[in-house]
């Protein structure tokens, strides 16, 4: 039916479903056209398993500049080879409505067999919803609690906000700040909710102009530094919900000519490496993404290589708090 929309043999539709080089521009984009004017889907994992060609999972990123991306990809890279499989990788705009759903339709378009999503995609549920409409396997990656509608595979974020955050009150700290992620997904609320409880069994009250909300990145660390540093009675501690907002803050507070953590304790989240680039080299929470990655990306190539299906169970793996040099204790 495709081939005779398009004009061209049942082999060249073969070839452009299964992404292979000897096709023209022409003719592809026939075919393309004709999939769309008809709305054919082809079932992705009996087309990998009955070609030659291997499997190919599409990851989407947001933020190309964060230090866990090198991370994520070594790890999804690393199941993929063992599995013969391919991965291609969209990244998108957080800051532009229906990017990330525009660049997901790219991947689908272009025949991947699976996704993998890093948050806060697990959550937007018109990505979601291509998992039924689309007969499309996804995993989550990191959604900071159980999704309940499509399997993933992370740390309980919750109970490792808790555990840094009532080490720094235990080192003497009452006034701390937090900064949270800018989104209202799982995994702020989440990180968030830890750093309350501990908060809250310390007898500590929440205060709103302690928590600063912002996006993973370096440069928002900077923002949430001359934040948190302008206020008429800044924090002694500002716990981030990651690596590169702490470092951001760190390396702000050493050109203000404060002490790290000497007039200031920052603690990160993540452990990616630029917690141990730093000076002092950040406390921060270790979740082994690059485990993750390849622990959600080998759980996806099996299902789909057995064609079997992937039930929306969390796969939790587990963290530590790593202590360095970066908290002060004030009980000395």
């Amino acid at each position: 039916m495709v081939a005779q929309q398009a004009g061209v043999s049942p082999m060249t539709v073969s070839n452009v479903l299964n992404d292979k080089a000897n096709v023209t521009k022409g003719k592809r984009e026939a075919v393309m056209k004709a999939v769309r004017e008809l709305g054919y889907q082809p079932n992705r994992a009996a087309r990998a398993l009955a070609s030659a060609t291997s499997l190919r999972i599409g990851l989407l990123h947001r933020d190309m500049d964060s230090s866990l991306l090198g991370q994520l990809l070594l790890g999804t890279l690393r199941a993929a080879n063992l599995n013969g499989a391919e991965i291609a990788i969209r990244s998108y705009d957080p800051d532009v409505e229906g990017s990330a759903y525009a660049e997901v339709q790219t991947l689908v378009r272009s025949g991947v067999d699976g996704l993998i999503l890093p948050p806060p995609l697990s959550e937007d549920a018109d990505i979601v919803a291509l998992k039924d409409s689309h007969h499309l396997p996804m995993i989550a990656l990191a959604p900071g609690s159980e999704l309940g509608t499509i399997p993933s595979v992370g740390i309980d974020d919750e109970q490792a906000s808790y555990e840094l955050t009532r080490l720094i009150v235990n080192k003497g700290h009452t006034r701390i700040g937090f900064v949270r992620f800018v989104s209202s997904n799982g995994l702020s609320q989440t990180r968030e909710a830890g750093y309350l409880r501990a908060l809250k069994e310390a007898g500590l009250k929440r205060e709103p102009e302690l928590i600063w909300a912002g996006r993973p990145t370096y440069e928002q660390g900077l923002l949430a530094a001359e934040y948190f540093l302008g206020l008429a009675h800044p924090p002694t501690a500002i716990f981030c919900s990651s690596d590169d907002i702490a470092a951001a803050i760190v390396n702000y507070a050493h050109r203000q000519g404060l002490r790290i953590p000497g007039d200031l304790s920052v603690a990160g989240f993540d452990d990616a490496p630029i917690a141990s680039q730093t000076w002092p080299q950040l406390t921060t929470v270790r979740q082994a993404v690059s485990n993750i990655a390849e622990i959600a990306t080998d759980r996806l190539l099996k299902a789909l290589k057995s064609r079997s299906e992937l039930l929306p169970e969390t796969q939790w793996v587990a963290h530590q708090v790593i202590e360095r040099q970066s908290i002060a204790d004030l009980r000395r």
